[in-house]
């Protein structure tokens, strides 16, 4: 019975054993695996820092506004009888716009019309008796006055039919019409707008303390979202001569030219004051920047001697401006250094990195 237990437990050493053995072999190969483990580089598009000249701009926005621009409304109630126009069109000061139902003062003018040519006659006539003393000078007053009252009323009523006529303020692009024909309108209401498009008007706010950087006739650039990387060019033409005491802010007026009515009025605009012509700048795109808690980086490209793989180095800058896709850079590179513009979410400090040399500028690259 001993001899048999004794190989039972030899057999269970080898066994546990060579377990054993498999599994710290395991751990000391994976170790050195590990160890030498290198992985592989990370493939980045890359692009040096650029030196440009850059305004030195005051930012804000606002909404462009017509420098004439009204909504024609009518001065008296009535019905509309004839609409003289096609929207969109352009109009002459003075063009007929709007007729509204006026028979009946044309035939109440007609009859004052009549009654003030009597008047006219009574008065030449009493003026002549008045010279040869036939009649006394308070008939002569009384015909003076008939005659004035008639004048008076078929100028009122004149006035009344001119105002059942809406005419154009001025040369400009008319809108499309609130009315129909047929319509009754009542006093005041607006009917249709005419816009001068010729120049436009941005007024926007900014901080007071911008004060000392502003003067009449300073460049500015204005963009809209109609048309992308397009900017126009208008000067500051007033600086309000308050600052608002409940924002602290002041309102500042440019005039922007609109060739071609590109523009119309109500568009939201980013507006630019020029304040420093062409300023040299460090400039990367914007993809180059990592923004986190900690501070905003970029990673910079390091060429290590006698090593044929490149790797980055994240370094914390200071951002300025950005225009156009690019952010001015303050403080943390310098021009020519190449920084990591795709692929920077992959990176950690001191990674290695293979630079993608193909033209992104081409289709499918």
């Amino acid at each position: 019975m001993k001899k048999p237990l004794l190989l039972t437990v030899l057999a269970l050493l080898v066994v546990f054993g060579g377990i054993f053995g498999f599994i710290f072999g395991k751990k000391a190969l994976i170790a050195r695996y590990m160890a030498s483990y290198a992985p592989p580089p990370v493939v980045v598009v890359v692009e040096s820092v650029q030196q440009e000249g850059w305004d030195r701009s005051i930012t804000a926005v606002g909404t462009l506004k017509a420098a004439l621009g009204v909504d024609v409304a009518t001065e008296t109630a009535g019905t509309v009888s004839r609409i003289h126009f096609r929207a969109g069109e352009t109009v002459l000061r003075g063009a007929e716009l709007f007729s509204l139902e006026d028979s009946v003062e044309v035939a109440t003018l007609k009859s004052l019309v009549a009654q003030r040519r009597l008047a006219e006659i009574n008065f030449q006539r009493d003026q002549r008796l008045l010279g040869s003393k036939a009649i006394s000078r308070t008939d002569f007053d009384k015909t003076e006055s008939v005659l004035k009252d008639v004048s008076a009323q078929a100028e009122r009523t004149e006035a009344i039919i001119a105002r059942k006529h809406l005419r154009a303020p001025f040369d400009g692009r008319i809108g499309i019409s609130q009315v129909d024909e047929g319509q009754y309108v009542t006093e005041g209401q607006a009917m249709v707008t005419v816009q001068a498009l010729d120049t436009l008007e941005v007024d926007f706010s900014l901080p007071e303390q911008q004060l000392p950087l502003l003067v009449n006739g300073q460049r500015v650039r204005c963009a809209v979202q109609a048309y992308p990387g397009r900017q126009f060019e208008g000067s500051v033409v007033a600086i309000d001569a308050k600052v608002d005491p409940n924002t602290r802010n002041l309102l500042v007026r440019a005039r922007v030219p609109n060739a071609g009515a590109t523009l119309l009025p109500g568009m939201f605009v980013s507006v630019e004051v020029i304040v420093t012509e062409s300023v040299p700048v460090l400039t990367v795109a914007e993809t180059a920047v990592s923004y986190n808690l900690y501070g905003d980086a970029v990673y910079v490209i390091k060429e290590a001697a006698g090593k044929d793989v490149p790797t980055v180095e994240r370094r914390y800058v200071t951002l300025g401006d950005h225009r156009n896709q690019r952010v001015a850079v303050v403080e943390g590179v310098q021009a020519g250094e190449r920084v990591v513009t795709a692929g920077a979410l992959k990176l950690d400090n001191g990674a290695s990195v293979q630079i993608d040399t193909r033209d992104r500028s081409k289709p499918g690259t």
